[in-house]
């Protein structure tokens, strides 16, 4: 999975001095600080981030102000296995009932951005999480690259969230965090985990629409697997359905 604006957010992180943003040790054991960026949902998109939990904990913009009001930051204390009780509390703002919502996170060693990206152009990931909830519509299923339909999300629960109601969202699968942590923890111990950036990555729509990148899509009706954005006006008054091309 990936999220088209993290890398942007990272890019304006940089633009501080290094000094504004804490360092973080390479090797910690207990209790250490912990640094959670998002991409916020802006204007006009499907959904609003009510909460960021961590645990029973709800946390707290440290108040740093950014160059893009997009990004929300907190900084908080926690112990190695912090990932695995972070989660969302989405909203559904818009006019469309929900039923697929996708998550995730870039993982790294530090949130000192400014300085990564200063030394390496990029701050260097150790791993991803990510988190579904739902199944996605039939013209999902197509995949491009392999040229052919998928099987469907059948081993996934249904799912719907209508307008106005709220849904929590772990950011990594329960079920799969422990493999995560196996997987961080042949190269590098998981204490070294010191930050992540989140987004809401894909919804989709009871109509069969999506939003993706801050962006509404419908299906191409004579492309399979190929989706064309549309206005927020077009998605909400609605568009012509796609044409089934699935033998």
């Amino acid at each position: 999975m990936t999220f088209l604006r993290s890398f942007s957010i990272l890019v304006l992180c940089s633009l501080f001095s290094a000094s504004q943003v804490p360092s973080f040790a390479q090797s910690i054991v207990g209790n250490t600080q912990k640094t959670f960026l998002i991409d916020r949902p802006t204007q006009g998109d499907p959904i609003k981030i009510v909460k960021v939990m961590e645990g029973t904990t709800e946390l707290q913009e440290d108040g740093r102000l950014f160059p893009s009001k997009y990004a929300w930051e907190s900084v908080f204390n926690s112990d190695d296995d912090w990932l695995k009780r972070l989660s969302l509390v989405i909203e559904n703002v818009s006019s469309k009932g929900i039923v697929f919502l996708a998550v995730g996170c870039h993982l790294y060693e530090t949130a000192d951005w400014a300085s990564e990206i200063s030394k390496h152009k990029t701050v260097p990931v150790i791993g991803h999480a990510s988190d579904t909830v739902g199944r996605r519509p039939e013209q999902a299923l197509y995949s491009a690259s392999l040229g052919r339909w998928l099987e469907p999300d059948t081993s996934a629960t249904p799912f719907s969230l209508p307008p106005g109601q709220t849904f929590t969202i772990p950011l990594e699968d329960p079920e799969q965090y422990q493999a995560l942590k196996s997987k961080i923890e042949e190269t590098q111990p998981i204490s070294t985990m010191a930050a992540c950036d989140a987004s809401v990555s894909h919804v989709f729509f009871a109509d069969g629409t999506q939003w993706e990148g801050h962006r509404y899509k419908r299906a191409d009706p004579d492309r399979p697997g190929r989706w064309i954005q549309i206005s927020l006006h077009d998605w909400e008054v609605g568009v012509p359905a796609a044409k089934s091309t699935q033998p």
